[in-house]
């Protein structure tokens, strides 16, 4: 499709992923001049209803938001493909950096202080996301969907959490009973389809570690718990805040991503 131009205005540069039914692509703005990220999601009979909702959660959780750590966006619409095909499209802006997957393909392990800082960014995006009303909980943090932007100097990045294709706003009082999130980076609560703002805490936990150790989190699993300490070299106090952050009990954890970064930099 590079070269194809969408609701007159988006043409697409190339395709960054494609999963059921669901392409991702880099876009160019021909109205703004500006690079963006454009996703499809097909209308058709392979169409599971669950992707539809979670598309439209999407849309309609980024009509919500708008931190500096997080994606805007910019539009949405519905097209039609050829032989009576029809698809939604939603456009957010793109941000330019590698994601914490693309640093450990490159050789690159956080250390101790540049895991600190992401920790507090990430930090930062999820208080504002489980403090809205209604909270909104990410459910599918993982190295690949934060990415950092370093400016021409080098200085500490931009931090971003990006992919809200799995969130889940939630009522008074409610959980989410949908089965998302990639294993390893998903806590006990939501492996059993129940989230709560907690539960971004220990996904948070385990991408850290996989950032740090270059280690799957499976890998460095002993029953419910993640037994990272062996695997890198930590201070004392950054690792007992890790281990209650990745605590396999609620009630081990941190109770919330605000107490969590209050800890973190106190």
């Amino acid at each position: 499709m590079a070269g194809q131009i969408l609701s007159d205005r988006y043409e697409i540069e190339k395709q960054l992923g494609k999963k059921s039914g669901r392409w991702t692509f880099l876009a160019q703005d021909l109205l703004s001049q500006s690079r963006v990220i454009l996703k499809l999601l097909f209308i058709d009979d392979e169409l599971e209803p669950t992707d539809l909702k979670l598309f439209k959660r999407e849309i309609d959780t980024l009509q919500q938001i708008d931190h500096p750590g997080t994606p805007r966006l910019l539009d949405y619409f519905e097209i039609t493909l050829p032989r009576d095909g029809k698809a939604l499209a939603l456009v957010h802006t793109y941000v330019t950096g590698l994601s914490l997957a693309q640093n450990l393909q490159q050789g690159r392990r956080l250390k101790e202080a540049e895991a600190r800082y992401v920790a507090q960014k990430v930090l930062e995006v999820l208080v504002y996301l489980h403090q809205h009303s209604p909270p909104i909980v990410h459910r599918d943090i993982r190295p690949d969907n934060i990415l950092l932007e370093k400016d021409a100097a080098g200085n500490w990045p931009q931090v971003y959490l990006i992919n809200f294709g799995s969130v889940k706003s939630l009522s008074p009082g409610s959980t989410a009973f949908t089965r998302v999130g990639l294993d390893g980076y998903v806590p006990p609560e939501q492996v059993g389809g129940r989230a709560m703002a907690v539960s971004d805490l220990y996904s948070l936990g385990a991408t850290l570690i996989n950032a740090m150790t270059d280690q799957h989190p499976t890998d460095l699993q002993v029953g419910m718990n993640i037994e990272f300490e062996s695997a890198v070299s930590l201070s004392p106090k950054f690792t007992d805040w890790l281990e209650r952050l990745i605590a396999p009990m609620l009630d081990q954890r941190w109770p919330s991503a605000a107490d969590a970064l209050a800890a973190l930099n106190p």
